[in-house]
């Protein structure tokens, strides 16, 4: 028989058995997840960020997690890639942040960020994004980022010029033919456009060049004629499978007669405008005005630019509307129209039929969050509520910025908004730049050539070549280029 003193011992050692598995069961199946989570972001994404944060917390509060959402938000003023940046190398970062897609290559490069390749997968938002707004946030091969905000570029015309001088009001060019027609046929009428709109001087077409513009001439101008000039992958900066800068190119040499033919050929451009203390402020200036009847630019300038709250409103439209933002935007749409920029024969030749240039911010998760698989699934799932159809059109339909998922036409906020549906289809066909350490120099050459260009220091496509495949050596390396038959015409 067993003893009361061993029959007691051995209840004991049930009962520690059966406190101990029911706190190991009531920890791992019961008790929810402590996850604290720091999200980091420029104040332009407030109205992103901050609607859905309690809704995620009381819809991960069911899904067993306790999450503590930190927000890091950087306040208008400071440079948000520059605080960003910084943060990331000192270990400060967010676990979840919002950064320029442009600077995924680096980040990913250094180790900043965590792959989303198996989350994104599984995830069907993913399947809403084209293609382009995929490749965006890759780099050798990863997903690095999901895509929140993007923008295009377009030729902005003045509707109301165009029919002074002859041309369709509702116009699309095909070709670069085109463009240079419609410009010599605007030059034509400058008399009766200048006496008819009371102003004293006019050009036909604004394409940014020289180095006052910074990137802006690379990316605003150079890139939206170069990816045109010539079929892929003979048409970029950066040749991807040689690993090699392109020093030499037909597509470079069309690129740089654009220039040349605009500002010297048929004198069609405004030389000055390209040197003005804010070449910003004066290109949207002078466009409202009507001295320039084609502006190659940004898809945001349609409100940031000449939109009733812009920096350079319509006084047309001031006048007829005040502000009733409604009867303001219809009147611009009456005013200006915007086309797709063609390519060097419309495809023709292998070349894409139609280009643009795209950039815009994303949302990634900080690599460190690699160590913790707990924190990792509660931050994903942020980012996927973040990133969602609702919260994005919504968030950039406010903004008049364009959303990067297609799905975003079905919500009404975003669909109701006829310019924001028209260019979205840009995002079927758009590009971007070259995301690598040495880009910034590479850009600075174009900015140096074609502000040589507008000066008249160059005045060929042949010595724009030879100086920037010159100019590129010594900056990259001449083992870091490589150099491809040139067909002059």
């Amino acid at each position: 028989m067993v003893s009361k003193t061993a029959l007691y011992a051995i209840i004991a050692i049930i009962a520690i058995i059966v406190i101990v598995v029911g706190v190991y069961l009531y920890t791992t199946t019961t008790a929810p997840k402590k996850v604290t989570l720091t999200i980091e972001y420029g104040e332009p994404w407030k109205d992103l960020v901050k609607p859905v944060l309690d809704k995620y917390v009381q819809e991960m509060k069911a899904k067993g997690y306790d999450v503590e959402v930190k927000e890091k938000m950087i306040p208008y003023g400071q440079d948000f890639v520059k605080v960003i940046t910084n943060d990331f190398a000192a270990g400060a970062a967010g676990d979840v942040v919002i950064v320029d897609s442009f600077m995924i290559p680096s980040y990913a490069s250094a180790g900043y960020l965590y792959a989303l390749d198996d989350l994104v997968s599984k995830w069907d938002g993913w399947n809403q994004y084209p293609e382009p707004m995929k490749k965006i946030v890759e780099w050798k091969g990863k997903v690095y980022g999901v895509m929140i905000d993007t923008d295009v570029r377009m030729i902005w015309y003045r509707k109301d010029i165009f029919k002074m001088a002859g041309l369709p009001e509702n116009w699309q060019p095909t070709t670069w033919e085109d463009i240079f027609k419609a410009a010599e046929a605007l030059k034509a009428n400058a008399d009766k456009i200048k006496s008819t709109l009371g102003i004293d001087e006019f050009y036909p077409l604004y394409i940014p060049a020289g180095t006052k513009w910074g990137e802006a001439t690379t990316m605003q101008g150079f890139y939206m004629v170069l990816l045109g000039a010539d079929k892929p992958p003979y048409n970029r900066l950066y040749d991807y499978e040689k690993d090699k800068w392109v020093c030499k190119s037909t597509a470079l040499w069309r690129a740089f007669k654009f220039y040349i033919d605009v500002y010297q050929t048929y004198k069609v451009g405004p030389i000055e405008y390209n040197f003005a203390p804010d070449v910003w402020a004066t290109h949207r200036k002078v466009f409202s005005e009507g001295k320039v009847a084609m502006d190659i630019g940004g898809s945001w300038e349609w409100g940031e630019g000449w939109g009733p709250s812009g920096i350079a409103p319509l006084k047309a439209c001031l006048d007829q509307c005040g502000k009733d933002e409604q009867c303001y935007y219809n009147c611009e749409a009456q005013h200006i129209g915007y086309a797709k920029m063609p390519g060097y024969s419309g495809g023709a030749h292998g070349e894409p039929k139609f280009v643009t240039v795209s950039g815009g911010w994303a949302i990634a998760l900080n690599a460190n969050l690699a160590k913790d698989k707990t924190k990792l699934e509660a931050a994903w799932e942020l980012v996927k509520m973040i990133a969602s159809r609702d919260n994005i059109a919504k968030f950039c339909a406010k903004y008049g910025k364009i959303a990067p998922r297609m799905d975003a036409l079905q919500v009404p906020e975003y669909a109701n908004n006829p310019y924001l549906k028209a260019v979205t289809e840009y995002l079927q066909f758009t590009d971007f730049r070259d995301a690598l350490p040495d880009y910034p120099k590479v850009s600075n050459i174009i900015q140096e050539i074609t502000e040589k260009i507008i000066r008249g220091e160059i005045t060929s496509p042949d010595q724009a070549l030879d100086q920037y495949c010159s100019k590129l050596k010594e900056t990259v390396g001449a083992d870091n280029v490589v150099e491809y038959p040139v067909t002059k015409s």
